[in-house]
């Protein structure tokens, strides 16, 4: 059930204390033998009104106050909100947190946002312009689409026109990022970064007129664009990717398939692709904790999980998740810690938790994150399973402090 608002509560609080009026006699039998019974209920009566007037002004106050409240607690933890920027720009569509102390998002201008303290506030963030070429030129900042942090020393981003943007210290500004044009013809959609050895970004390309999926691989991301390879896959555009080590990665595309790899760099041989029933739907993200656990989720609301991606199309359980009864949760992104914390971002202001996300669709639970209004979650990045850390399209961070 959807938790109530301030102004619900106020309410019930305010028609709380005036049935309270009717029993106060009952209740204190010894007022009705004052030499003045109306004082006592005139008292009472006054009393009632100003503590319901400082409620409804509260409520007012705070629904025009610019402070974010924090989100109703649940039984899986805490999450708070903050904004990035107050007029909502910029707002970040990708985010990587190799551990809980550090993050780095990225946004639609080109940006990325970095923080060693992401939950910290707006003060802890620092968003830093990494492709001042294409500004001097006069032409628009390359849409950054994705982006993963192997760990605190590396993270590689990825944009719409075929760069990757690479940083081996991603707090150290502008000058620490280097952009690289891989591949100029493919718009890259995710990447993933297992290790410091090995980045692996997915996209798409024209080929004649037609779409087609590429794979871009690195053993050696910092190295330039020397160091990448691009294959074409005999499939429709790849949407996402997940590599939870460089032994297996694991990719969707937008007929609805799964890619699957145990050598990513092995040329296009390598990966093998399976169909799952979707539909006509086609995967929004991809996460893959580890080689027993994959969670794909898709814009109808559909998740689809697997212990065993290598197995096969039968191999994937594909479950629908209900929101409310007036609409589908739109799935914008997915994170898993590992087999016991996943967490989907939707188009609404609430996120999907699940202990046990192989559990069918009773085991997926809706948690209000935003105050107020609705964003899509576009970004999630999950550590370990007592801390995640959101993005929407708002310019909201979203942290997430849990029991585990």
């Amino acid at each position: 059930m959807t938790p109530a608002t301030f102004d619900e509560r106020a309410r019930a609080q305010t028609r709380s204390l005036l049935s309270d009026a009717t029993r106060i006699p009952t209740r204190f039998p010894l007022d009705h033998r004052t030499s003045a019974p109306w004082r006592v209920i005139a008292i009472f009566a006054a009393t009632v009104l100003l503590i319901s007037a400082a409620v409804v002004g509260a409520s007012i106050a705070l629904r025009g106050s610019t402070v974010t409240k924090p989100a109703p607690a649940s039984r899986f933890g805490h999450w708070k909100a903050f904004q990035l920027v107050p007029n909502g720009g910029n707002s970040p569509d990708a985010i990587s947190c190799p551990d809980a102390h550090h993050c780095v998002a990225v946004n639609y201008d080109g940006d990325v946002i970095v923080s060693t303290d992401p939950g910290g506030g707006s003060a802890a963030w620092t968003m830093t312009l990494v492709d001042p070429i294409a500004t001097l030129a006069g032409e628009s900042p390359q849409i950054m689409t994705g982006v993963s942090c192997a760990d605190p020393r590396l993270c590689v981003a990825v944009d719409q026109a075929g760069n990757v943007v690479t940083s081996t210290n991603p707090g150290g500004g502008a000058a620490a990022w280097i952009v690289s044009g891989v591949d100029g013809q493919a718009s890259l959609n995710g990447i993933s970064c297992p290790a410091e050895q090995l980045c692996v970004a997915v996209g798409g390309l024209s080929a004649n007129g037609y779409p087609a999926g590429v794979v871009l691989t690195s053993t050696n991301p910092a190295g330039g664009p020397g160091t990448w390879t691009a294959v074409d896959l005999n499939n429709d555009t790849l949407t996402a990717v997940s590599c939870p080590s460089p032994s297996l990665c694991v990719a969707t595309d937008a007929n609805g398939d799964i890619l699957t790899s145990t050598d990513p760099t092995g040329g296009a041989r390598a990966w093998s692709s399976v169909g799952v029933d979707m539909g006509s739907n086609s995967p929004s993200a991809i996460s893959c904790p580890s080689a027993a656990l994959c969670v794909a989720v898709d814009p109808e609301g559909n998740v689809m999980t697997s212990t065993d991606p290598t197995g096969g199309g039968g191999a994937w359980t594909l479950t629908s998740i209900s929101a409310d009864i007036t609409r589908l949760p739109n799935f914008d992104s997915v994170s898993c810690a590992g087999a016991t914390l996943c967490v989907i971002g939707t188009q609404s202001d609430h996120v999907y938790m699940s202990t046990d996300p192989t559990a069918g669709s009773g085991a997926w639970i809706p948690v209000r994150v935003i105050p107020q209004g609705e964003a899509a979650m576009f970004g999630l990045s999950c550590p370990n399973n007592r801390f995640c850390v959101g993005v929407d399209g708002s310019a909201g961070v979203h942290v997430y402090t849990g029991p585990g």
